[in-house]
């Protein structure tokens, strides 16, 4: 179950593509003809969501650690100061 590089191409374009052109609905048409590509199409489209999730976590961690360099050292107790009193207003 080779899947060649014009195949994965047809699937990313399908997955990724806001609009429906005539190239997503011939490429519909073949997963009602090919149901191995469904099959293919499924897989590709579980790893773009699992890159996506794994890009979410390393996004909220980055901020976290902003987060905590800005909020819990002393060398930006001044702007924790200036942040919490334009909240206190």
């Amino acid at each position: 179950m080779k899947t060649s590089l014009h195949e994965l191409r047809s699937i990313e374009h399908y997955l990724l593509s806001d609009n429906k052109d005539g190239e997503s609905f011939l490429f519909e048409a073949k997963l009602i003809l090919q149901p191995e590509l469904e099959e293919q199409v499924y897989w590709q489209n579980k790893t773009y969501q699992m890159v996506r999730n794994y890009g979410r976590k390393q996004l909220k961690n980055e901020l976290n650690n902003i987060h905590e360099t800005l909020f819990n050292t002393d060398e930006h107790q001044s702007f924790r100061q200036k942040v919490m009193r334009l909240f206190c207003k």
